[in-house]
């Protein structure tokens, strides 16, 4: 991969990102505020107080998530009229204009972090006057934000935008509250539903072990060498969520393909078939714990088995539905589109990631809490691409020194954000000592490859390549690769947060510092050099600090 500093960008027919840079520094801010607010405190203790004033405040984390659910429903069928009401931004007039807003923002946002740091931890004058309090935070939090949003834009072009979208905003409004509604409804639901899976457990146990332990009350089963406890994410509620969500988001992609309303069937059809397996993995768990490997069941198939079944669900769903037909508004329908060229790219570019996580999730399934067959992830990646290489011919590899920029700031981001107390990888040094030195260095090295070099091409070539073109149109082969549109700016970066789990706020900033790195040049090798030269330093630095768990 060589690096070309001086390589003239493709033309761009699509709006660049660049002329929208104030804002997208904007979005920045604002995203770093909340995660500093979200980090820093605890509404933990509010919630317990006697005054319904701070119950209320107590319950800002979930006001958040009910922005967020409103947000999310506007951007998915909203990208023309984001278009219309995201005018470019005039560089000298526009930066005196916003200006004073941002001063402004910057006095609101020291005055309202304050007032959280001391209306959270609680006190005498916070119980004496709660209301009053409780007023401040919310007129200082509304100024906040008031005034970020006058700095993106005037006051005239949001007043316009609402008036002229009201129905789309009301109808987003009204189902981001359902979904955010539902959450809560299936949380509260979770006891009910483990106790049929407690008892379809114990049934179909009993027939297979004469000595079956079970105790209701604690929702406790299994044999006398091996017992479990359905706890909430075990009892289905969870996989029920993840394939309803799937499969809602997967029939508004392809509303125009399918036969409605007999396409809604899938949703209860999906609900009640995750439910029965994941029934079917805590039996195989009991099973797999009893017959003599517990450190298997209670390890890697454990925390692997879920997302097998769910995976499994939502891609048997979308082969039966696109290669079979059913569902489709014409049968003829589904053959054409496994045989079209965008069924092509769609593997080229979604095919190396969906390998690498469905090796992953074998052998993490098989293991006992560490990975000796990682060196299958780079194995399938390796597989597909070799198996696609005609259409990566298609793309820009060249690479340039500002995605190597970008990969550095990346990597400092990482680092400062990571959490103390996450331990995730610990237990690597005490694993890698229990065996030879040889076979301790070779597995560091193909993790190190596979670390640098097939991760990073695999998860760009899924979420800046195929995610971000998928957002704008179901054909992506007619979107140019780094084609910018804020729908697929926010929804990729996000994707690619939620695949890092607890590190989620970390991956939601690299995935929009990746997707920086394309949109300059519209080069996938700048995104690749950047994502990559992030997960190098990474590497160097758990290597000479011996921060494992830094190493994701």
């Amino acid at each position: 991969m060589s690096i070309n500093a001086t390589t003239e960008a493709p033309p761009i027919a699509a709006i660049s990102v660049w002329r929208y840079r104030p804002q997208l520094a904007l979005m920045a801010l604002l995203l770093v505020e909340v995660l500093y607010l979200t980090i820093s405190f605890d509404t933990q203790a509010l919630e317990k107080a006697p005054s319904i004033w701070t119950v209320l405040v107590g319950w800002s984390p979930q006001y958040l998530r009910l922005a967020i659910a409103i947000a999310v429903v506007m951007l998915l069928p909203g990208r023309k009229w984001l278009r219309e009401v995201t005018p470019v931004t005039r560089v000298g007039g526009d930066t005196r204009a916003r200006l004073p807003f941002l001063a402004f923002h910057a006095v609101a946002f020291l005055l309202f972090a304050r007032l959280t740091g001391i209306f959270f931890v609680g006190g005498d004058s916070v119980a004496l006057h709660p209301a009053l309090w409780s007023a401040a935070w919310c007129v200082t939090g509304a100024a906040t934000f008031a005034s970020w949003a006058l700095a993106v834009y005037p006051h005239e072009r949001w007043r316009a935008a609402l008036i002229e979208r009201r129905v789309l905003v009301a109808w987003s409004i009204a189902a981001g509250t359902t979904v955010w509604a539902a959450g809560l409804l299936t949380e509260a639901l979770w006891p009910p539903l483990a106790r049929y899976t407690f008892a379809v457990v114990r049934w179909v146990l009993s027939g297979f072990y004469a000595d079956v332990i079970s105790d209701p009350n604690l929702l406790r089963v299994g044999t006398p060498a091996f017992r479990v406890v359905i706890a909430p994410e075990c009892s289905g509620y969870e996989g029920v969520g993840l394939i309803l969500a799937f499969l809602a988001i997967y029939l508004f992609l392809f509303r125009k393909d399918l036969r409605f309303p007999g396409a809604l069937l899938l949703l209860p059809i999906g609900a009640i078939t995750i439910w029965l397996l994941n029934a079917v993995r805590i039996i195989a768990l009991v099973v797999i714990g009893t017959s003599g490997w517990p450190d298997i069941a209670a390890g890697g198939f454990h925390s692997q088995a879920g997302w097998l079944i769910f995976n499994a669900v939502g891609l048997s769903f979308v082969a039966i539905i696109n290669l079979r037909g059913y569902f489709m508004v014409h049968a003829r329908a589904a053959g054409e589109i496994a045989a079209g060229p965008t069924f092509e790219s769609t593997a080229a570019y979604l095919g190396p990631f969906v390998a690498m996580l469905a090796a992953a999730m074998v052998t993490g399934a098989v293991s006992a809490g560490f990975d000796w067959l990682y060196a299958l992830r780079i194995v399938a990646i390796a597989a597909v691409m070799w198996s696609c290489r005609k259409t990566y011919a298609r793309l820009n590899w060249t690479c340039s020194w500002g995605a190597l920029a970008i990969g550095v700031g990346t990597f400092a981001v990482w680092i400062a954000m990571f959490p103390d107390g996450l331990t995730s990888n610990a237990a690597w040094p005490v694993a890698l000592q229990s065996v030879h030195p040889s076979w301790a260095a070779a597995w560091l090295a193909l993790r190190l490859v596979g670390y640098v070099i097939a991760v990073p091409v695999a998860e760009e070539l899924a979420f800046r390549v195929y995610a971000m073109r998928r957002v704008t149109d179901s054909d992506i082969d007619s979107v140019p690769v780094g084609a910018f549109s804020w729908p697929s700016f926010v929804i990729s970066s996000a994707l690619f947060g939620v695949f890092h789990g607890a590190l989620w706020p970390q991956g939601v900033i690299a995935g929009m510092a990746f997707a920086c790195a394309l949109y300059r040049r519209r080069a996938v090798g700048d995104a690749v050099l950047a994502h990559a030269t992030t997960n190098a330093l990474i590497a160097m630095y758990v290597f000479t600090s011996g921060r494992w768990s830094v190493w994701s």
